[in-house]
Order: structure tokens, then C-alpha cells, then sequence
């Protein structure tokens, strides 16, 4: 998918929490750490997991670059899976309705 239309998403994703009134206030922070499994060369086995601070909050996250299903139907166990190398786009959204837009890198093993 093309930088344009993943941006794109990424707008209307937003746009679409903002309207349902999420919030972005200054006490409205996810502090969110990426564990990053890297692909095989040429494969598409890498993975991103991500692991919240606040562990009794619930968080849903949104793949919102690489297919348009996927920005509507929150990832499962807090885990990107099936990646190959590049750039992922997520937004991830807490039970209080805070948000958080987050670029992933993922680079390919070089063994």
C-alpha cells in the first residue's frame, strides 16, 4: 500500500476517534514499549508486541497501513504478526478513549 493512502487512514482512523470524543488531554499519555522480532530475509515472519506500563488499563491497537481491514478490527494479544520489513502505522486507543499514533520499523535479519 502506498504512503499516501496509509496516511490517509491514519487521518480517517484519527478523525473517526476524535469525533466519538477521545481525548488528547494533558493527562491522556500510553506509555507503551514495541518488542520487535525481526523477519527472515524475504519472509514475512517478523512481529511487533507491545507492552503497556499501566497494566490494568485496556488497550485496543489498530494496524492502520497495511490492509484496510485491519485499521477496523483491533489487533489480537497486543501482537503484530506475519511482517516483513518496513514501516507499520498504529493506533492504539485505552479504555478511557486516550489515543496514540505510533511508527514501527521493522528491518529484515540479515542471517
Amino acid at each position: 500500500m502506498s504512503h499516501t493512502k496509509s496516511f490517509l487512514i491514519s487521518c480517517l482512523l484519527v478523525l473517526l476517534f476524535a469525533v466519538q470524543g477521545f481525548s488528547q488531554s494533558a493527562e491522556c499519555e500510553i506509555q507503551v514499549e514495541t518488542k520487535i522480532t525481526t523477519p527472515a530475509r524475504g519472509r514475512n515472519n517478523g512481529k511487533v508486541r507491545f507492552e503497556f506500563s499501566d497494566k490494568a488499563k485496556t488497550y485496543k491497537i489498530f494496524l492502520v497501513n497495511r490492509n484496510p481491514s485491519d485499521a477496523r478490527v483491533p489487533l489480537r494479544n497486543n501482537e503484530a504478526a506475519e511482517l516483513k520489513e518496513g514501516f507499520y502505522d498504529f493506533v492504539i486507543v485505552d479504555g478511557n478513549g486516550c489515543s496514540k499514533q505510533l511508527t514501527v520499523t521493522i528491518k529484515e535479519n540479515q542471517n
